[in-house]
């Protein structure tokens, strides 16, 4: 005769193989999408640009100023309408915070929400790419999980780790994914966790690495963890941090202010079309900020045009933001934290001789995103998978990370500034003030 706790280890063992074989389904899933994504992206930059990123990492090049302003204020002009038609006649757009309470995520708004993210990135939008995927793979395994009848908190593992997932898959960062979807979205780490998130995130990038590829997104700077280093790390991640910090707020309200209604048919193209001119002398100021980046990260230009790229890559990122465009704020912000690295560097290199620019540029880039994610050790992790760091590169990041991580508490603190803030992963307001919205209720029911 089979005993109470035998039944309900069987139970249990049933319901773990039901999860694992979910966590599978959606991790597919969200490689497939991260897949397609990727693919889509190389096609509008053949378009725009005549070549994309899997020939030429900065696509920008051998372009002339007329077809980059052009590219990326056509662009401006189809989003905006399409965008606003979306929102006025769609159901509302769901955030992945909101799926993980429960909030069933619409497919086919969601889907076209999606991919204007990725072809305006792809265009030239200096916003980043990963919140594409990261909403692709929130709102298939919300999906999933009410059709299944999945209970509550299931779903919010599960959309966690598809939101996770297409982060880590579209860059081939799957620990930084991972990494993602604990410290930011679950912000509990359990033994079902690990299992979950760490496996739906390896499987979404062996997926989406049919088209993805498995290289990093940036060379690898050589980074050591000399003294010179760590002292580096420890002065960039003060300067850095506080830097960081103050993009995190100006990007929130920007986004936050951002128009929901017919003025993003004049805002945005607006937007778009002066991130266009700057092109015309800085053409790096482009795109998610790869290009950026890699200018200082691969290079070591005058300081005049880091300083100059800087203030236009902030400018551009805050305006596309305020807008009324989505996207996301990872790749920006490691292009703005290694541009202001790289300038700190050219102030303090001849008191240092022996460090190079580069890795002046590296760390302020992980200090940077340590405050500007309200993360730092997604910040750690994400920089040594889109570089290919060596461990030998671990203190000086880790420093550099702590360091901003601690300047920024305290500076939270001092200024009593709130800790929860919208980002693009969480809920956007005005969504549920659409005409379709009121009338259905506010409910985002199936597809």
């Amino acid at each position: 005769m089979i005993s109470a706790d035998q039944r309900r280890d069987r139970r249990s063992a049933a319901d773990l193989i039901r999860l694992c074989v979910w966590t599978f389904v959606v991790g597919v899933a969200t490689g497939l999408v991260a897949a397609l994504l990727v693919f889509m992206l190389h096609g509008i930059e053949n378009l725009v640009y005549g070549q994309h990123e899997g020939i030429n990492p900065v696509v920008t090049d051998g372009t002339t100023g007329l077809q980059r302003f052009l590219g990326i204020t056509v662009a401006g002009l189809i989003a905006a309408p399409a965008w606003w038609a979306v929102r006025r006649l769609g159901r509302p757009i769901r955030s992945v915070e909101e799926g993980m309470s429960g909030t069933r995520m619409p497919v086919i708004e969601t889907l076209v929400n999606v991919f204007l993210q990725m072809a305006t990135v792809a265009a030239g939008a200096s916003v980043g790419r990963e919140n594409a995927p990261r909403e692709a793979g929130a709102m298939m395994a919300s999906q999933l999980a009410h059709r299944l009848g999945v209970d509550r908190g299931t779903t919010r593992l599960l959309v966690a780790a598809a939101a996770g997932a297409g982060l880590g898959a579209i860059y081939h960062i799957p620990l930084a994914g991972a990494v993602f979807a604990f410290e930011i979205l679950l912000t509990t780490v359990t033994v079902r966790a690990v299992m979950v998130v760490l496996a739906c995130s390896a499987v979404a990038t062996t997926t989406a690495g049919i088209v993805v590829g498995d290289q990093p997104l940036y060379s690898t700077v050589s980074l050591s963890e000399g003294f010179g280093n760590l002292a580096v790390a420890v002065t960039l991640g003060i300067i850095c941090g506080i830097a960081g910090m103050a993009f995190r707020y100006a990007a929130s309200r920007a986004e936050g202010s951002a128009p929901m209604g017919a003025h993003v048919l004049w805002a945005l193209p607006l937007a778009f079309a002066t991130v266009g001119a700057m092109s015309l002398y800085l053409p790096e100021v482009l795109g998610n900020g790869r290009f950026a980046a890699t200018s200082v990260l691969e290079a070591n230009p005058v300081w005049t045009f880091a300083l100059a790229l800087l203030a236009a890559k902030v400018v551009a990122v805050l305006i596309t933001l305020r807008s009324g465009a989505v996207g996301g704020v990872l790749t920006p912000g490691f292009a703005i934290g290694a541009l202001l690295g790289y300038l700190v560097g050219v102030v303090v290199q001849p008191i240092a001789p022996g460090i190079p620019l580069a890795d002046f540029a590296l760390l302020g880039a992980a200090a940077f995103l340590s405050t500007s994610m309200a993360a730092p050790l997604f910040a750690l992790i994400v920089t040594v998978e889109f570089t290919g760091q060596s461990s030998e590169a671990y203190l000086a990041l880790f420093l550099a990370c702590a360091t901003a991580a601690l300047t920024g508490e305290i500076l939270r603190s001092s200024l009593s500034l709130p800790k929860q803030i919208q980002m693009p992963w969480t809920r956007r307001k005005t969504d549920d003030e659409t005409p379709r919205a009121r009338r259905d209720g506010g409910h985002a029911g199936s597809s």
